[in-house]
């Protein structure tokens, strides 16, 4: 009784917070809509930004940990913590140096996730077969399998545009369900 009370107060804090800020959802709604238009019509220089920045992150989390190996004297987990940050550090620097490896490597472990989960999924989904829900997992199954496969097959071909079409995508979404958030917000009482 005491977990259902909770879930009914958090649930109306987070539903009054949306309906004070419901511009703010609305302006970050329209924002992702825009961005994800635009990636997917320039999908080639949102799959280069998406690289780039990548390549940026683990050239920082090379460094941070890197810091943090030297910093605790005497750790047992020094070389260990060292080789990994080396390794970020590695990997950040050649898909700075080269982009173009980059984008093919990051597009080809996209569609290998993509076929690994499909196939996971529909795994899962024949397993809990009488469960409710479990047509649309196997639907998101196949999908993920598909399109793994898709990518794999046609990479030389997709490995310029696909990061940056999938990423336009889900700004679309994102943006979708944050406009629809807040104007669901507005027409409460």
């Amino acid at each position: 009784m005491e977990t259902r009370r909770y879930e009914v107060k958090v649930e109306s804090n987070l539903i009054n917070d949306i309906r004070q800020h419901t511009r703010w959802f609305a302006g970050l709604g329209i924002v992702f809509l825009v961005l994800g238009v635009a990636a997917i019509a320039f999908p080639w220089v949102a799959t280069l930004s998406l690289e780039i920045a990548i390549g940026l992150l683990l050239v920082i989390a090379g460094v941070a940990q890197a810091v943090q190996s030297f910093s605790i004297p005497r750790w047992q987990g020094f070389v260990p913590s060292l080789g990994l940050a080396v390794l970020a550090l590695i990997v950040g620097a050649l898909m700075l140096f080269y982009p173009l490896a980059g984008v093919f490597t990051l597009t080809l472990l996209v569609g290998v996730f993509l076929l690994v989960t499909g196939i996971v999924k529909m795994a899962f989904a024949l397993q809990s077969k009488p469960a409710i829900g479990w047509g649309w997992i196997l639907t998101s199954g196949v999908l993920s399998l598909i399109l793994g496969l898709l990518i794999l097959f046609q990479l030389t071909e997709t490995y310029p545009w696909v990061l940056g079409l999938l990423l336009g995508i889900d700004f679309i979404f994102t943006g979708v369900w944050m406009l629809a958030l807040a104007t669901k917000a507005r027409q409460l009482p």
